[in-house]
């Protein structure tokens, strides 16, 4: 049975680019209907489309999108591009590119000291354990994002304070929008 009308209009004006994968979609819907007995649009419109996103927000793009509908054809071949429009994107590496790499290995290891001490019962209550896992160091951020078909490597223009080294997670969803802004999810 194919994806009512409903569903394919909102994912069109949600998510333009790239594409959603339509045997993605059918499967998505089947899912939802077993598991959540979620297959009345009259009634259920607004929780299959949330249940519909979550789960398109949480799977791999290389899974859910149609091949070659969402970067440019060659985008990662140009220099000196900025995208424009409404394309998704995921998350596939971040790196700090402002800060020295000693600096970076620095505080990658007292977070991971930080994060054994955690690990550790504490006899005495009142020890201090060394304060918070220390963040990294901020500057500018290079991304390598990926529309489900192709990756690009991106550099961040502005601060997106959004997004963090350490914390952010690979395969975090990001929207972009005219003007340059992004969206993230």
């Amino acid at each position: 049975m194919p994806p009512p009308q409903q569903i394919l209009t909102w994912l069109r004006q949600r998510y333009p680019k790239p594409t959603v994968d339509p045997a993605w979609l059918d499967a998505c819907l089947e899912w939802m209907a077993a598991e959540h007995q979620l297959n009345n649009m009259d009634t259920q419109a607004a929780e299959i489309i949330s249940q519909v996103e979550t789960q398109l927000l949480n799977s791999d793009l290389r899974d859910s999108m149609t091949k070659n509908t969402g970067f440019p054809p060659n985008i990662d071949k140009a220099e000196d591009t900025r995208l424009w429009g409404n394309t998704l994107v995921q998350v596939l590496a971040i790196t700090e590119i402002g800060h020295s790499a000693f600096s970076l290995q620095n505080t990658r290891q007292m977070r991971i000291d930080r994060a054994d001490l955690a690990g550790l019962t504490v006899e005495n209550e009142d020890e201090e354990d060394g304060g918070p896992i220390p963040k990294y160091p901020r500057s500018m951020l290079r991304f390598d994002l990926s529309d489900g078909s192709q990756t690009l490597r991106a550099i961040e223009y502005r601060k997106l304070p959004e997004l963090e080294l350490g914390v952010t997670p690979l395969g975090y969803k990001v929207r972009k929008f005219n003007k340059g802004t992004l969206s993230l999810g």
